[in-house]
């Protein structure tokens, strides 16, 4: 399911989940903290090396991986960049409408394109953890880790049912598509609107029975695991501080660049 596939055949499968989970952490909150186009662009393009380079993906997987988020961050990031200036005001690119322009101004874009950037370093960030840790081993590691039970729990069952809604939606329009459903605008929107309508309620159905089978094999709260045996992984801890001390050093350079 999703990334699941990709974390099941990586090569940084069998290390233990901390030390990855402290990888990615640090490279997260380094990336949000500079809150720096350079430090940005270097957390997505590192984090990209190593899960190519560590664990086996394509580059290719990954920039596909990329695509989802970059549209709504590029939507995103047009209404932080597009601004109403007065006339004459020092714009480096606007449209006249009416008595006011519309554009944006240097301030603008830099401070739309470090959002992206930052953001974007954030999503290479998980997608290292995301792409080479299966759901169930992030899981177990939260719980040695003492995060709330409660919360654990209601993430392995929120991303059960993510996937129940997905495969639903996925099976009406492939036998909507074998119809002919899609065929044309008209027929397009009224199979879509069927789609709609009823994917909610066959996900509804089959989340009930999930919980049901739960249920009728002891469940009572809790998802038990077995967890597998993992490397220790200790060489990924001197990898996390050289990451921190790359992001460090290109926020400092840029820090000395810019003034």
């Amino acid at each position: 399911m999703g990334t699941d596939r990709y974390a099941y055949q990586s090569r940084l499968r069998r290390i233990s989940p901390m030390p990855k989970l402290l990888l990615t952490g640090s490279a997260l909150v380094l990336c949000l903290l500079c809150d720096s186009v350079t430090v940005g662009l270097v957390t997505l393009l590192g984090m990209w090396g190593l899960v190519t380079a560590l664990g086996g993906l394509s580059p290719r997987v990954f920039l596909r991986f990329l695509c989802v988020p970059m549209a709504f961050l590029a939507i995103g990031c047009v209404t932080i960049l597009i601004n109403s200036y007065p006339q004459g005001a020092p714009v480096l690119l606007a449209v006249p409408v009416g008595e006011r322009l519309w554009g944006f101004d240097g301030a603008a874009l830099l401070r739309a394109g470090r959002l992206f950037c930052k953001a974007l370093g954030a999503v290479g960030a998980m997608y290292f953890l995301a792409l080479n840790t299966p759901v169930t081993d992030v899981t177990m590691a939260l719980e040695r880790m003492h995060v709330p039970h409660l919360l654990v729990e209601l993430m392995e069952l929120i991303y059960r049912f993510i996937f129940v809604l997905t495969e639903t939606a996925s099976r009406i329009r492939l036998a909507q598509e074998s119809r002919l459903g899609y065929q044309g605008v008209r027929r397009s929107l009224s199979s879509l609107g069927t789609l709609a309508s009823m994917v909610f309620l066959r996900a509804w159905r089959k989340a009930d029975r999930v919980y049901t089978a739960l249920e009728s094999r002891g469940y009572s709260g809790s998802l038990v695991t077995l967890s597998g045996g993992y490397a220790r992984g200790a060489w990924l801890y001197p990898l996390t501080a050289a990451v921190a001390a790359v992001q460090l050093a290109a926020w400092y350079l840029e820090r000395s660049v810019m003034g």
